[in-house]
């Protein structure tokens, strides 16, 4: 056991190392080579490579274990793209080397998604060479979530035959402290950006200032009667199509509270909206500000009337809304509510969908009661307002092409807020966590693959395949 930790380190040591941003080109030779060393481990292991590439994004690496005719085929999904990290973000060790601190594991990618894609890819190598593998199995790691590869649609289609399987299991996200989670659903949506413009140039404040439209002002005006600070939408329509709330899912949300507490994590003074947190972030729709960028804001002062001002809008749908209808609605309130004296243009980003799991499938309800033997704690089921390539993996259409069912399970600790200022870091357990974990998922029924690696006194929380 002490030599398999000492790999599984070594090996995710050199994953974690490759600054893979997907945000910024000038880190493109660093995805080339996180793509070819991914795709060394898994030929020197008995998989079949394949490389897609779409026009946009980065390519994305596709392995195959073929271990059996008639057994069932699973798809692992994960990406090896991460946000742009450095120690002056606040930092406290380099974020590309992986780093121990006080039982944690802490590097760029630890969470999202290195750690959680390589504790699957480790174990399946390690099944391998033991022969208890117990199904087929694929792995579509990919390079471009962080930016919601807008390839991602059209290659899954294209590609629909190479990524057949029976199920898709999805291991990206957090789990809320020491409890196991399946979700149920995830929002969708996308981003625009909106432009106003008053004039042909930046004018002088002191000649036409009170006497002449602002392009800011008139910008920030239409916002601020769009999007309510209680996180009320104005634009009519929005609420339409979005499901009722049923007092269950309030409830089974308060509960939620008990666990993870949004106050201390996001490092906010209160939250917002008409029903509780869990509740407004996981099945109720939002748009947000993600972005102003209007006159001067270097060193000093210029005394100017910005003539152009634009706002970048991120919003986020439910399960029964379509991005489309919310972009027409979008359109059609600006155009009923901006002044005839501004010019405005408006650019629409790719689009997601919402997605809804069948919880209460065999297959799942199986998988929920593997994660109960090993966290010793029921399952919550959870809601998540986060989207991205995944979404795209997992809705409808996609599922459908490659007649896959759906799971969502995540096999790592991390704060909601890590990809941004915090460090990226997962919880150290115990080995014979991990080890009871592997002997009751692998032998003592015989349902083959789960995931099962501990990192540093190492074990990795959850299980996979069923």
């Amino acid at each position: 056991m002490k030599k398999d930790i000492t790999e599984f380190t070594r090996l995710f040591t050199e994953y974690i190392a490759f600054k893979s941003i997907s945000t910024d080109a000038a880190f493109t030779p660093q995805m080339d080579a996180t793509v070819q060393w991914l795709t060394k481990m898994f030929k020197d292991n008995g998989f079949k490579v394949s490389i897609m590439k779409g026009p946009k994004t980065n390519p994305m690496v596709v392995a195959e274990y073929h271990v059996a005719d008639g057994l069932k085929t699973k798809l692992i999904y994960g990406h090896y793209d991460v946000q742009p990290a450095a120690k002056e973000d606040g930092w406290k060790t380099d974020p590309f080397e992986l780093t121990e601190v006080n039982g944690k594991l802490i590097g760029r990618g630890v969470v999202d998604n290195k750690g959680q894609n390589f504790i699957h890819i480790y174990t399946a190598i390690k099944l391998i060479k033991e022969k208890r593998l117990g199904c087929n199995l694929k792995f579509m790691i990919e390079g471009n979530e962080e930016t919601s590869n807008p390839d991602m649609t059209d290659l899954v289609a294209q590609h629909a035959d190479l990524l057949k399987c029976d199920q898709i299991i999805i291991s990206d996200g957090e789990i809320l402290g020491n409890t196991p989670t399946i979700e149920e659903s995830l929002r969708g949506g996308g981003n625009l950006t909106l432009k106003f413009t008053s004039a042909k140039n930046d004018l002088h404040s002191g000649l036409f200032g009170s006497g002449v439209p602002s392009a800011t002002k008139e910008l920030i005006a239409l916002l601020a009667k769009m999007l309510l600070p209680d996180g009320t939408v104005t634009i009519p329509g929005f609420y339409d199509a979005v499901d009722k709330i049923k007092p269950e899912q309030i409830e089974r949300n308060l509960a939620l509270l008990k666990i993870d507490d949004p106050i201390t994590t996001a490092g906010v003074e209160a939250t917002i909206g008409k029903y509780d947190f869990h509740t407004m972030v996981g099945i109720w729709p939002a748009v947000e500000v993600s972005g102003i960028n209007a006159g001067y804001t270097g060193e000093g002062y210029k005394n100017i009337i910005p003539a152009s001002a634009f706002a970048k809008i991120n919003f986020r749908l439910v399960a029964s809304q379509k991005p489309e209808d919310f972009v027409e609605n979008f359109k059609k309130y600006v155009t009923e509510h901006v002044p005839a004296y501004i010019d405005y243009e408006i650019q629409v980003d790719k689009l997601s969908y919402p997605v809804k799991v069948n919880v209460t499938d065999p297959e799942i309800l199986k998988i929920m009661e593997w994660q109960e033997k090993v966290y010793g704690v029921k399952v919550k089921t959870v809601t998540t307002g986060v989207n991205g390539s995944s979404v795209e993996v997992s809705d409808d259409a996609s599922v459908e092409k490659v007649d896959g069912k759906r799971v969502t399970v995540k096999v790592g600790n991390s704060s909601i807020s890590s990809n941004f200022d915090d460090e990226d870091e997962i919880e150290v357990v115990k080995m014979m966590h991990g080890k009871k974990l592997a002997a009751y998922m692998i032998e003592k029924l015989k349902q083959r693959f789960l995931l099962l690696m501990n990192m540093k006194s190492y074990i990795v929380k959850n299980m996979e395949v069923v």
